[in-house]
């Protein structure tokens, strides 16, 4: 998944940019930098190879090729990178994992329960 299926990035956290607190964005954030706190997108997050985010991660998609420490949640796929790694529960109707990822949690690929969630009008949701 290319960060063009995403969507344009609107929101980005540079190599060597240190961030601590909730971060939302309504756009598609980028992240290879390092984040403490719980990060939202209405959109997607995409969490580069120098990315690391210490807290829960919300959004459609999610593109980890960094290192997260805390849970996953999206409404439509999580595509976890050969360089990303994962310390923490994923809950995504869609999973792409690569070989040589490193994840240590557990899995939830029911749509129902997500989208309660989120609280979204599935007939909103694209498929």
């Amino acid at each position: 998944m290319s960060e063009n299926k995403i969507g344009n990035v609107d929101t980005v956290l540079g190599v060597g940019s240190d961030f601590k607190g909730q971060m939302f964005a309504k756009g598609t954030i980028r992240i290879d930098g390092r984040v403490e706190g719980n990060v939202t997108s209405e959109e997607g997050i995409i969490i580069g190879d120098k990315g690391v985010v210490k807290g829960n991660i919300s959004a459609k998609s999610v593109i980890l090729s960094g290192k997260v420490t805390g849970n996953i949640s999206c409404i439509k796929r999580l595509e976890i990178t050969p360089t990303g790694q994962l310390q923490g529960d994923i809950r995504a109707p869609r999973l792409v994992i690569a070989e040589g990822v490193v994840f240590k949690g557990n899995c939830d690929m029911g749509l129902d329960k997500i989208e309660a969630e989120f609280k979204l009008d599935p007939s909103r949701i694209k498929r």
